[in-house]
């Protein structure tokens, strides 16, 4: 089944592109997103040696630039931190999207409201992290707040921009109620399932996933993104399909949150 991932990162890690598009190959995944956290981030994910680079926005380009057809661009932006000329920077240098991550107040701090009007503007897609933040390096310092990030602050982001495509990734991990409520209400919200394997979904059984997808259109308002290393790809797409199962969604069900719901939202379809 085709599969298009939404929430993959650059991983500085010598031969990491070529093991992914290998990857990428054996199980149908037809696009992935590449995202760059930038230096407080250096190491995620390198299990087999750091390669010297930094995935930075920069790095991100230059793969997409190499294998357009294969990968694409979210944008980091530091809420707080970067300004709304970011959105239009990232837009001019062919980003697809935008992923946020860390901010220094919640995400519905009216200070950042200039940046979600240009990125519905713009019809860029934004994938916000939600849940506890865990550094490759512990960053004290920088004093972060998890609690920023929780998916309920996207409520009041939803209402003031209603066409702003927003993806909660990792369904909010603890605060997954929350996140599943948003998806259910907001026709403007989606979420991705992704984590480390088997990660926060490993507290939730076959008959939790039942239960916690019974809405009719859940098959309409979840996206297939992985957010791990290359070699944890295949067990992170059996974790959605035992989802999938749990569920009861059909083939065309299974199609929509692999692929087609993520091929509309990012307009591949054009």
């Amino acid at each position: 089944m085709k599969k298009i991932d939404i929430h993959h990162h650059l991983v500085e890690e010598h031969n990491y592109i070529d093991n992914l598009l290998r990857t990428m190959d054996e199980h149908e995944i037809e696009k992935s997103s590449l995202i760059g956290l930038g230096s407080l981030f250096k190491g995620l994910f390198v299990q087999n040696g750091h390669n010297g680079s930094c995935a930075d926005d920069d790095a991100v380009e230059k793969v997409v630039k190499q294998y357009p057809d294969r990968f694409f661009g979210q944008g980091y932006i530091r809420l707080g931190v970067d300004n709304a000329a970011k959105v239009d920077e990232l837009h001019d240098r062919g980003f697809a999207g935008l992923k946020f991550h860390i901010p220094k107040e919640r995400y519905d701090a009216e200070e950042y409201f200039a940046i979600y009007e240009k990125a519905q503007r713009y019809d860029m897609p934004c994938l916000f992290h939600t849940g506890i933040v865990a550094f490759p390096t512990p960053m004290p310092a920088e004093r972060i707040s998890s609690f920023n990030m929780e998916p309920i602050h996207l409520e009041a982001v939803a209402q003031l921009f209603p066409e702003l495509k927003i993806i909660i990734a990792h369904l909010g991990i603890q605060s997954y109620l929350t996140a599943l409520t948003l998806i259910r209400l907001f026709p403007n919200i989606y979420a991705d399932l992704s984590g480390s394997t088997p990660g926060w979904r490993a507290n939730l059984s076959m008959d939790d996933w039942q239960r916690l997808l019974w809405f009719p259109n859940a098959h309409e308002k979840i996206l297939f993104g992985s957010d791990v290393h290359w070699n944890e790809i295949t067990e992170n797409i059996d974790i959605y399909d035992t989802i999938a199962t749990a569920a009861g969604w059909n083939e065309s069900m299974r199609q929509n949150i692999y692929y087609k719901n993520s091929r509309k939202l990012f307009n591949f379809a054009k």
